[in-house]
C-alpha cells in the first residue's frame, strides 16, 4: 500500500477511536441496583385531571420505591413532574417536599398518594 495513502487512513482510524472513547464516556453510569422493599403500600391523590394512585416500597422504616401505577395527567409534562417528585420525595424521605413547577397539581397528587401509603404503613 502507498505510505501517501496510509498516512490518512491510519489518522482517520485514530480520530475513529477516540470519538467512540468521548462517546463511551458521555453514556450515563449505570442505576444502582434498587433495594428489594419489605412491603409495599398503595396510595391514591388527587393529581390535575384525575387521581394518582401510587406504589411505595418500604424496607426497615426508609422509603425505598416508589412507582405511579395508574393517573390521567398530561403525558410528558406530568412523566417528567412525577419523576421529579418521587426523587425528591426519596431524597428527603419524606412528603415534606416542594412541587415541581409547572406541575403543581399532578405533584400534590404523588404528595398526597406517597403521604397515604406512608399512613397505611404507619409511619
Amino acid at each position: 500500500m502507498d505510505s501517501d495513502l496510509l498516512k490518512p487512513l491510519v489518522a482517520l482510524g485514530g480520530v475513529l477511536v477516540v470519538g467512540f472513547v468521548i462517546i463511551l464516556l458521555a453514556l450515563p453510569a449505570p442505576a444502582a441496583p434498587a433495594v428489594e422493599p419489605d412491603a409495599t403500600y398503595a396510595g391514591t391523590g388527587e393529581g390535575y385531571y384525575d387521581d394518582i394512585t401510587v406504589e411505595v416500597g418500604i424496607t426497615d422504616g426508609q422509603i425505598v420505591s416508589i412507582v405511579v401505577t395508574e393517573h390521567d395527567d398530561t403525558r410528558g409534562l406530568a412523566d417528567n413532574a412525577i419523576e421529579e417528585t418521587i426523587d425528591r420525595i426519596l431524597e428527603a424521605q419524606s412528603t415534606d417536599v416542594d412541587t415541581v413547577s409547572g406541575a403543581t397539581g399532578t405533584s400534590r397528587g404523588v404528595i398526597e398518594g406517597v403521604r397515604k401509603a406512608l399512613d397505611a404503613a404507619g409511619l
